[in-house]
């Protein structure tokens, strides 16, 4: 039944059905009051042309004049086939009338009453049937533009996610590069952590939502990495608020606030420097936010990455309007504030 039932034709079938059934009913019976079922097998012969009317509209009508903009010739055409239709249809009512039947005759004759009535079935019956043809396109035509924009939208991020890991990878290269040549005992703490980072931007960051807690422990690690390249001169203050258990996100976006934080804020920066971090778990929405001084570099050039462009970008992809992305810089301090729903 169920490879039946995906089958194209039994659908049309079942209209067939359906609609003449209901005109067999509700415009001869209810109308006529006719009872023999002689008659209603004679009918049959007038539901062929209709078809054809019907799908000579889907497939060459349509298509080759609608769909091209060639409206003029289109309702041209429509009424020609609809003319030849009706005229169809009175050749059968005269055809029945000249065997004798005593039903076809009270309305066989080419009147203009008759006439008129039977184009504007044959209208109506192309208006049904078109509504219900355009609107089938248009769906199919949503959900192949739906799945185009998915494959469009993990594509655009897979590539802003390798935009955001090498500077990160080469920076911390060169402090276990140092670590090394001077055998200090965080080496391995450092290849761990590292390990780490890597595992979860290689296997767990290609899913479409991950787990805040995964993101934070993400995140953790990160700035511990950063505090040896920064040593005592580096404060972080993180603050968690809100329960984050069960709550997802995309991921790899946060670190780049966070990344972007330390390749610019603190470049050349030699004095004290304290970052500060909040994360908040509220109605449904994720609050983040990240302070940190402005490098003399950053402040005199005003050179920033690509990151927070990115990051934009894919907020954009993700979640159209339905978050606030706001950045602050009074070259003093640099704020970035984001909402989003989780």
């Amino acid at each position: 039944m169920y490879t039946l039932f995906k089958k194209r034709w039994l659908y049309h079938v079942i209209f067939w059905v359906c609609y003449y059934s209901w005109y067999c009913y509700f415009i001869i019976y209810t109308t006529y009051q006719i009872k023999s079922p002689v008659f209603y097998f004679q009918i049959m012969l007038f539901f062929p042309f209709d078809i054809c009317l019907v799908y000579f509209n889907f497939y060459v009508l349509i298509p080759r004049f609608l769909k091209t903009k060639k409206y003029i010739a289109y309702t041209c055409l429509v009424f020609a086939a609809v003319f030849i239709d009706a005229c169809v249809d009175a050749s059968i009512r005269q055809f029945y009338a000249h065997l004798g039947s005593q039903l076809f005759p009270k309305t066989a004759f080419f009147n203009l009453a008759s006439f008129s009535g039977a184009m504007a079935a044959r209208f109506y019956l192309l208006g049904l049937t078109s509504a219900i043809h355009l609107a089938k396109e248009w769906i199919e035509n949503q959900k192949l533009q739906s799945e185009r924009e998915k494959i469009y939208l993990q594509t655009e991020l897979n590539f802003l996610k390798t935009q955001i890991n090498p500077h990160f990878f080469f920076n911390t290269l060169n402090n276990l590069y140092s670590l090394a040549l001077n055998r200090s005992e965080q080496t391995p703490d450092v290849i761990l952590k590292l390990s780490h980072l890597m595992s979860y931007m290689l296997y767990e960051s290609n899913e479409a939502r991950v787990s805040l807690e995964k993101e934070v422990n993400y995140l953790q690690n990160y700035m511990d990495l950063e505090k040896l390249r920064f040593g005592q001169r580096l404060t972080i203050h993180f603050e968690i608020e809100g329960n984050m258990e069960g709550v997802l996100i995309p991921p790899m976006i946060l670190i780049l606030f966070v990344e972007n934080c330390f390749k610019h804020g603190l470049k050349d920066n030699i004095d004290q420097v304290r970052v500060g971090i909040e994360l908040k778990v509220q109605l449904g929405y994720l609050f983040f936010s990240i302070k940190n001084p402005v490098s003399s570099y950053i402040a005199s050039t005003g050179v920033s990455g690509i990151g927070l462009k990115n990051v934009r970008r894919r907020l954009d992809l993700l979640f159209q309007t339905n978050y606030e992305l706001i950045i602050a810089d009074d070259k003093q301090e640099y704020a970035v504030s984001l909402k989003m729903p989780v």
